[in-house]
C-alpha cells in the first residue's frame, strides 16, 4: 500500500506508524485481558447479561458508546484523566464480552482460538485498508452505513429477544457495522490524518477493530464447540 499510493500523496508509512503502535497497544492489552477474563467468575457476567439478549446488547453498547465519547472528548481537550477513564471502560467491556464468550471454550484451547480470531480479523484488516487506500474516493458514507448497521441490529437483537430465530440477522448486521466502521476509520487515517490526532484516529481503529474481534471471536468459538 504504501508503493502504490506514495505517488499520489505523502508516504502513508508515518502514518500507519503513529497510529499502529497506540493501536496495537490497546487491542494487545485488550486480547490479555479477555484471556485473563476466561478463566474468572466476571465470566460468568456475558451469560447473565445475554440471557435476555438485547439488555446484554444495551449495557455492552452504552459501556462501548460512553467510553468512546469519553476518550474521544479527553484526547480533545487534552484531559489525560478523562481519556484514561474512558479507554478503561472500553477496555473492560470489551474484556468482559470476549472473555465470556472465550469462557465456553476448553481452557487448554482459549489461546489458540483466540491466535485463530486475531489471524482472521487481521486478514480482514488489511482487505479493507487494502481497498480503501487504493481507490481515489471518499468512504465517509460507511461511517453512516455503520450507523444504519448498528440500528438495525439492535431492532432484530430486540425481536429476536423474544423471536431467538432473528437473532442471527442481529449479529450479522452488528458485525457489520463494526465492519464498515473499520473501513471508516482506516480512510480518515488516509483523508485527514494531523499528528496531533494520531491517538484520536488510535483509538478509533481500535474500538472497530476489537468490535469486528469479538465478532469473529464468537464465529470462532462456535467452530470450537462444534468439532
Amino acid at each position: 500500500m504504501d508503493t502504490a499510493y506514495a505517488g499520489r500523496t505523502k508516504p502513508v508509512t508515518p502514518k500507519f506508524r503513529s497510529v499502529a503502535v497506540p493501536a496495537t497497544a490497546l487491542i494487545a492489552t485488550n486480547v490479555v485481558l479477555m484471556y485473563l477474563v476466561a478463566s474468572t467468575p466476571l465470566s460468568a457476567l456475558n451469560d447473565l447479561l445475554f440471557s435476555v439478549p438485547i439488555l446484554g446488547l444495551l449495557v455492552y453498547g452504552a459501556a462501548l458508546t460512553g467510553g468512546n465519547m469519553l476518550a474521544e472528548r479527553g484526547l480533545e481537550g487534552d484531559s489525560m484523566t478523562m481519556a484514561a477513564l474512558g479507554t478503561g471502560l472500553l477496555q473492560g467491556a470489551y474484556a468482559l464480552f470476549g472473555g465470556g464468550i472465550l469462557s465456553a471454550i476448553a481452557a487448554d484451547l482459549r489461546a489458540v482460538a483466540l491466535a485463530v480470531t486475531l489471524a482472521v480479523t487481521l486478514g480482514m484488516t488489511v482487505g479493507i485498508a487494502g481497498y480503501v487506500y487504493l481507490r481515489d474516493r471518499s468512504f465517509d458514507r460507511w461511517g453512516r452505513w455503520s450507523l444504519g448497521a448498528f440500528i438495525v441490529g439492535a431492532l432484530l437483537v430486540a425481536v429476536g429477544s423474544a423471536v431467538p430465530v432473528v437473532l442471527v440477522g442481529g449479529f450479522a448486521f452488528i458485525f457489520l457495522g463494526f465492519t464498515l466502521r473499520l473501513g471508516y476509520e482506516i480512510w480518515q487515517v488516509k483523508a485527514t490524518y494531523s499528528p496531533e490526532r494520531s491517538l484520536n484516529h488510535a483509538l478509533g481503529i481500535y474500538v472497530a477493530f476489537t468490535g469486528v474481534f469479538v465478532h469473529v471471536l464468537q464465529l470462532v468459538a462456535r467452530q470450537f464447540l462444534r468439532d
